[in-house]
């Protein structure tokens, strides 16, 4: 049998210290805001983290990514400027997608309806895990969103005990799912649908189906027959009865059923008596919105289901449009000798060869990044000690999904801790995986640390660069400190996210110049070398003199002085700032070098 990547990081791995023990060798692990509640010989959400007798263990002596990067692109700003950050990672993501269905469950393929149990069976590669399964399925594309038939990478299938929520909505077969899995819905016709998990879903929302799909030939759908396959109280009295209905529109068969009519083979079409429900389906450009009828919670033991979708990473499940598991690469990188993580990449290393490679690369500060360095935190503090005893500084490039308990593990050697606040709705993080509430936790509580705290926000247009959201953003900024950083960088699209466009000048601008009315002393346009004007620049926040002169990461004038103020009005500058102001490199490459 082949060793997988997980085999050999399951080795690599000791006993943690951020968790506590439950009943019956059940664990919580606070690395991050997820908690996980970990069962004996079961894993946390980033995979890496597992129970192994009663006991947490952690990802330990090695590392996935090793870089000596220029500390502003971390970015930090106000930290060492011109210096080199030795910047390390490791595998293995807090924001892993464990979301799951019952295994009847109707999804839309190119063979068809075929139920996520099914799917699985389809699989011609099967990966048995002691936390679940996963099966490779061939030639097996799923409807997405756009209507675009997309390639299923894997389904998975694992062990479930506990709550289900179950969402009836008009005119629908009902869909059963876990409490966290996300849905697409909104609350009206002029809120495109968005992201929220089955358990927040209120009687008053409506799911969404996409309205066309856009490729030329689909199988067709035994409608009816399919409906009453899954027991479901339908508004057609002759359910066994069919018409094949041609996907390209799906309101043909929602109104079709909204209007209490029935099908027969000849195609006839009959109208039901005494339909006593109303058609209630808003259309919107590219979705048809069904109302909920109903919402309960059950209880479950059993196998659960979920699958992953290439680019768009979505599926309709029961006709309707739901989230699919986006961090497959990452957890199959613990499981899959044929993914695309090799273990070529796992560099075995020591604490004090760390330090002696941050010396030879002449680096000022010690990273953690690359991954969410926060489920990584007892071996990033390990490497942190002897970093720190020679004199280096720490620090952490994070998602600021933490906890009280992981920042007081983490406090007494990192110095700065940059966050990346993605936006300022809530649905729209939810749409990322995340939740805006622990984040904004996650800030306050660095800065009340004493930590020096630099914040990023990539600027996507149509996603969050309205200036009410923007205007929000630099508002609780502010409210925190006006010292602290904000940088506003640009979106470019890549395969994963086509549907926004590349973030301009004038729009980094204009955020740039809300976030300055905002109060906040410091804020940095990024991603555009060169078209941001003063943007790029560190002015004095008394006698508005130029302190910092930047093009991209390179440092071209620097004149804080070695006290941290400013030359020509002594004001104090905020920020951590060289002892020796001969230490910041002007004019370097301000490229990212790998380490041998």
């Amino acid at each position: 049998m082949a060793t997988t990547i997980g085999d050999l990081l399951d080795k690599l791995t000791v006993r943690g210290e951020l968790y506590r023990k439950l009943s019956d060798d059940t664990i919580e692990c606070y690395a991050c805001g997820h908690r996980c509640k970990i069962r004996e010989g079961r894993r946390g959400i980033c995979q890496v983290r597992f129970n192994q007798g009663g006991e947490l263990r952690v990802p330990w002596g090695y590392v996935a990514a090793l870089q000596s990067d220029p500390i502003e692109k971390k970015p930090f700003f106000h930290v060492m400027p011109g210096t080199n950050a030795l910047t390390f990672g490791m595998l293995g993501c807090d924001f892993h997608c464990g979301y799951c269905f019952t295994g009847d469950t109707m999804v839309l393929t190119n063979r068809g309806p075929v139920s996520l149990q099914d799917a699985f069976e389809l699989g011609v590669t099967l990966k048995e895990q002691p936390d679940g399964d996963i099966s490779i399925p061939f030639d097996l594309k799923a409807i997405t969103s756009s209507g675009s038939l997309r390639k299923v990478k894997a389904v998975f299938r694992h062990p479930y005990e506990g709550e289900m929520v179950k969402i009836k909505p008009y005119y629908l077969p009902s869909i059963t799912c876990t409490p966290d899995h996300r849905v697409y819905a909104t609350d009206d016709e002029n809120t495109e649908p968005y992201l929220i998990q089955a358990k927040d879903l209120k009687i008053n929302q409506y799911l969404a189906v996409p309205r066309r799909f856009s490729f030329s030939s689909l199988p067709a759908v035994d409608a009816m027959e399919y409906i009453a396959s899954h027991n479901e109280q339908v508004l057609c009295r002759e359910a066994r009865e069919f018409a094949r209905i041609d996907l390209k529109d799906s309101r043909q068969f929602v109104q079709f059923a909204a209007e209490g009519r029935s099908f027969s083979q000849n195609r006839m079409i009959t109208r039901h008596e005494n339909n006593d429900i109303a058609p209630n389906i808003i259309e919107m450009e590219k979705f048809y919105l069904v109302p909920v009828r109903e919402i309960r919670c059950e209880p479950f033991k059993g196998h659960v289901f979920n699958m992953e979708v290439e680019e768009e990473h979505n599926y309709l499940a029961n006709f309707l449009l739901v989230s699919n598991c986006q961090n497959w690469l990452t957890s199959q990188a613990m499981r899959d000798p044929d993914s695309d993580i090799s273990a070529n990449y796992i560099r075995k290393i020591s604490p004090q060869e760390m330090v002696q490679l941050a010396h030879r690369t002449h680096a000022s500060t010690v990273v953690s990044s690359y991954n969410e360095p926060l489920i990584t935190s007892e071996w990033a503090v390990e490497i942190f000690k002897e970093a720190k005893a020679a004199g280096l500084m720490c620090a952490y490039v994070s998602n600021g999904n933490n906890t009280p308990e992981v920042m007081e593990y983490i406090r007494p050697y990192i110095s700065a801790y940059k966050v990346d606040l993605k936006c300022m709705q809530d649905k729209n993080y939810r749409k990322l995986g995340g939740v805006l509430q622990n984040t904004l936790d996650g800030i306050k509580r660095a800065h009340e640390m004493g930590l020096w705290v630099e914040i990023v926000t990539l600027t996507i247009p149509g996603f969050n660069d309205s200036n009410e959201e923007l205007w929000d953003a630099a508002r609780f900024i502010a409210g925190v400190s006006k010292d602290i950083p904000w940088h506003v960088t640009a979106f470019h699209k890549d395969y994963k996210m086509t549907d926004y466009d590349n973030t301009d000048a004038k729009t980094l601008l204009r955020a740039a110049e809300i976030g300055r009315e905002a109060g906040l002393q410091f804020v940095y346009a990024g991603n555009l070398p060169g078209r941001t004007g003063e943007y790029e620049d560190t002015f004095c926040p008394q006698c508005n003199e130029r302190l910092i002169q930047r093009s991209g990461y390179t440092i071209h004038e620097y004149r804080i002085t070695g006290e941290g103020t400013c030359p020509k009005c002594n004001a104090k500058v905020p920020g951590i700032w060289p002892k020796d102001p001969s230490q910041v490199t002007l004019n370097g490459m301000g490229i990212p070098l790998p380490v041998r």
